[in-house]
């Protein structure tokens, strides 16, 4: 079978022609799948290369690829400019029709809503993975909730989503976004040994938190500085790395400043995947306290390395970890509850071994090679 794959997630094409991007886990998990396949033809949208991009890069040679323009934005001129894209598109849909021999659609985007119509009318065999929060949610956007609509009622393919519980429908299945490969995990057993062995004879003498992701609303970093605040307060010793780029960077910055953290506190820019393995080790928990999201990557890839994460109570954050038996939950809309479950670790240090040991078995099961392996025999299985 050849491959097509519908993605909105931007990309670069180098100087001396390499393609990149900077979202590197979709990378290794598009270059994980399409190992099973001969040929692949990604249509997906390229912004302009710059040199201060944080990127990664392309090492498979039977992937090719159909550029489109970046569009999108809240203006009318943005919502223009998204119309008169829209016959582009269907050039690529086409080429990408005739190109290959079953199409993988990577939901919620706007390129895949008239990207759903075009395969479902030519009858073509699909899959998808749909990556936001499948439960629907206060504020949730009309065009969410409709694809979401369109995958239980009417997407002819199999269908993976970020939910245990889903529609009485077999082909919405459960799946979840890795990071890791088994040799990955394999490689970070040696550290994590040490990691166990120091807490047990040592403890740990200063905090080490990280939190990765963008630096916008959303990721609400500003909870967790502000819960840091309340350590320095009570003289707790401890470190907090912010790791992502986003528009909010002075913002953080100047609440940092403000509520006099700049010695503790730093946002460190974004990270390539051996930059972000590096930090990993580095560290001892892994604070996320979005107010929305359908599965939280980092945790789990914390996980790899030994970390213990530390989650808002939202969407998959119950599973990833396994109801607090292997990291810990609090409530982001209680201004005081993050504070507190951090204030609260010294009193759970004997917990820490057994829960590093559990979410590194609970990580073993979520590595690139499982997910690549499931989305394949599943297509197989049903199509073919």
């Amino acid at each position: 079978m050849r491959l097509g794959i519908i993605s909105d997630c931007v990309h670069y094409k180098m100087p001396d022609g390499r393609i990149a991007t900077e979202n590197h886990i979709l990378l290794r998990q598009l270059q994980a799948l399409c190992a099973y396949f001969p040929e692949t033809l990604i249509a997906c949208p390229f912004g302009e290369y710059s040199s201060l991009k944080v990127l990664s890069f392309y090492t498979i040679e039977t992937i090719r690829f159909y550029p489109l323009p970046i569009v999108g934005g809240a203006s009318i001129k943005a919502k223009l400019q998204l119309l008169s894209t829209i016959p582009t598109w269907f050039k690529a849909f086409k080429s990408i029709d005739e190109s290959s021999d079953i199409v993988y659609q990577r939901f919620p985007n706007n390129l895949n809503i008239p990207g759903f119509f075009y395969f479902w009318i030519k009858g073509k065999k699909t899959f998808a993975t749909y990556t936001g929060t499948w439960a629907d949610f206060k504020n949730e956007s009309i065009t969410y909730w409709f694809q979401k609509w369109l995958l239980i009622h009417l997407f002819k393919g199999p269908v993976w989503v970020y939910s245990e519980s889903k529609p009485d429908n077999n082909r919405i299945l459960e799946g979840y976004s890795p990071s890791y490969s088994l040799e990955e995990w394999e490689e970070e057993a040696e550290q994590v040994k040490v990691r166990i062995n120091n807490i047990q004879t040592v403890g740990i003498p200063v905090y080490r938190f990280i939190s990765v992701g963008s630096l916008v609303p959303n990721k609400n970093h500003a909870a967790i500085i502000k819960a840091c605040a309340v350590l320095k307060e009570k003289k707790i010793p401890f470190v907090l790395s912010i790791v992502g780029g986003g528009y909010l960077e002075d913002t953080l910055q100047d609440l940092i400043n403000g509520l006099n953290l700049a010695q503790e506190v730093k946002l460190s820019g974004k990270k390539k995947a051996e930059e972000l393995r590096v930090l990993f080790r580095e560290h001892d928990f892994i604070v996320q306290a979005p107010k929305e999201e359908g599965y939280g990557k980092v945790p789990v890839e914390g996980f790899f390395h030994g970390l213990i994460p530390i989650l808002n109570k939202i969407s998959m954050a119950f599973l990833i970890t396994g109801n607090e038996e292997r990291g810990f939950l609090f409530n982001e809309s209680d201004p005081n509850d993050l504070a507190n479950t951090l204030l609260g670790l010294e009193d759970k240090i004997e917990k820490f071994p057994t829960m590093i040991e559990s979410g590194r078995s609970y990580a073993k099961k979520h590595t690139l090679k499982a997910w690549a392996e499931e989305y394949h025999e599943q297509i197989t299985k049903y199509y073919f």
